[in-house]
C-alpha cells in the first residue's frame, strides 16, 4: 500500500555519521546525491532514470518520518550547530520549510541549473516566506479531508467535519496526528479561517478536540495508520490524506473520500537544499529532472497526490490506460470551485505554534 507517512525510526548511528562526515562544518560532497524523503513518495523508476540521465549516483533515503521529529533529531543537532545534515535534498512540509528559512538553514537553489523551474504551478510562487520559490520547489500537494466506510455509517453519506462529532460515530472516529491539519479542520467547523489562524481560534478548536477525546468520541489520532484502521473497520470515519485514500480505493472502492462542506486543508511538501550541503548543483539537477512534466507524471501516477508541476495532466492523458484515467480525477485535479474551498494553515509565529503543538501532543497522547 502506497502511503505518505510510514513511521520509520531515524537511525541514531546514521545521524551521527551524517553529523560527523565533515567535522569542520564545511560543505562536503562526495559526488553522490543524498535525498531524504517521506516513505513511499516516489515511483519505482525515477531514481534510476535520473542516475542514467545525469551520471550522478543517488542515495535515496525514505526515513523522513515527521516534521517535529526531523527538527528534534536531525535539523537541530546539525544545522542548529552549524554542521551539515549529510543530505543534499530534504522534503519537509511547507510550514517547516518556512521555519527553516527563518533560521537560515536552507541554501538558495541555483536556478540557472533548473530551467524547468518555469513549470511550477503559479500558486506556489507566492508563498510569503519565499516569493518566487527561490529556496524551495514543491514535491507533492495533498488535501486533508474525510474518509469513511458507508457500511459502517449505516449507509449515511458524510459531508462535513462536524458530523465526526455526532453521537452515532462515538468511538469509531480517527483524527490525523498533524496539528495544523486537524486543528485547522476543527476551526472550520467553528467558523474560523485556518489561513488566518489566531491563538484564540486555535485554542477553541483544541478545547473541542480535548473534550471529544475525553468523552470517547475520538478513537485515536494516527499518521497513515488510518488506512489500516479503515480496512479493519476500527474507524467508521476519519480525517485522511487524499493520496492514501485514492490508493486504498484500488483495493477498497467502497471507501469514500470527500472534501468537507466546511472546506479542506491543503498542504505541500517541498524539496530544499539544507545549509552547508556541498551538493547544491546535483540537487538542482534532481529538482530539474523531477519538474519535467513527463517525469512528474510518473511520480503522480505512483503516489497519486496533486502535482505542483504544470503539464502533468496532459502527460497523464497522453500516456493511456490507468494513468490517463487519473487525468480526470477531481481530487488530483480540483476545479476552481474546489480550490476555493481549500485552506493553507498560516498566520501564527513559530513560538505560538510550538505552544499549540505541545497542547495538541498532550491531547493526542
Amino acid at each position: 500500500m502506497i502511503s505518505r507517512r510510514q513511521f520509520l525510526a531515524l537511525s541514531a548511528a546514521a545521524l551521527a555519521a551524517s553529523a560527523c562526515r565533515n567535522s569542520s562544518g564545511l560543505p562536503d560532497f562526495s559526488g553522490e546525491l543524498r535525498v531524504l524523503n517521506w516513505s513511499d513518495y516516489i515511483d519505482p523508476d525515477t531514481v534510476s532514470r535520473f542516475q542514467q540521465s545525469t551520471g550522478i549516483p543517488v542515495d535515496y533515503v525514505e526515513e523522513y518520518n515527521g516534521n517535529e521529529e526531523a527538527f528534534e533529531t536531525l535539523f537541530e543537532p546539525t544545522l542548529g550547530r552549524g554542521r551539515p545534515t549529510g543530505f543534499d535534498v530534504v522534503v519537509p512540509t511547507y510550514w517547516a520549510v518556512a521555519r527553516m528559512l527563518e533560521r537560515g538553514w536552507v541554501r538558495q537553489i541555483p536556478l540557472e541549473r533548473v530551467p524547468n523551474h518555469v513549470n511550477i504551478e503559479p500558486a506556489y510562487l507566492g508563498m510569503p516566506w519565499d516569493r518566487g520559490a527561490r529556496f524551495h520547489m514543491p514535491w507533492q500537494v495533498g488535501i486533508t479531508g474525510i474518509a469513511y466506510n458507508p457500511a459502517l455509517t449505516g449507509g449515511r453519506q458524510l459531508r462535513a467535519v462536524s458530523e465526526l462529532f455526532e453521537p452515532f460515530l462515538r468511538g469509531r472516529v480517527g483524527m490525523v496526528s498533524e496539528m495544523r491539519e486537524t486543528v485547522g479542520l476543527v476551526m472550520l467547523t467553528q467558523g474560523a479561517d485556518p489561513s488566518r489562524a489566531t491563538r484564540a481560534t486555535a485554542e477553541r478548536a483544541l478545547e473541542r478536540l480535548d473534550a471529544a477525546r475525553r468523552d470517547g468520541q475520538i478513537k485515536r489520532f494516527t499518521a497513515d495508520e488510518f488506512v489500516d484502521a479503515l480496512k479493519s473497520g476500527e474507524f467508521a470515519a476519519c480525517l485522511a490524506w487524499s493520496g492514501d485514500i485514492i490508493q486504498l480505493q484500488q483495493e477498497r472502492p467502497d471507501i469514500r473520500f470527500v472534501i468537507p462542506a466546511e472546506g479542506g486543508i491543503r498542504w505541500f511538501d517541498s524539496m530544499v537544499i539544507p545549509a552547508r550541503s556541498g551538493g547544491s548543483a546535483a540537487a538542482a539537477d534532481w529538482m530539474n529532472f523531477a519538474y519535467d512534466p513527463a517525469n512528474a507524471a510518473r511520480i503522480t501516477a505512483a503516489v497519486q497526490y496533486i502535482s505542483p508541476v504544470l503539464g502533468v495532466r496532459e502527460a497523464l492523458a497522453a500516456s493511456g490506460g490507468a494513468s490517463a484515467r487519473l487525468a480526470e480525477n477531481p481530487i488530483l485535479f480540483p476545479d476552481d470551485e474546489t480550490r476555493r474551498r481549500l485552506y493553507f494553515w498560516a498566520g501564527l509565529d513559530s513560538a505560538t505554534e510550538d505552544e499549540l503543538q505541545e497542547r495538541f501532543s498532550a491531547i493526542t497522547g
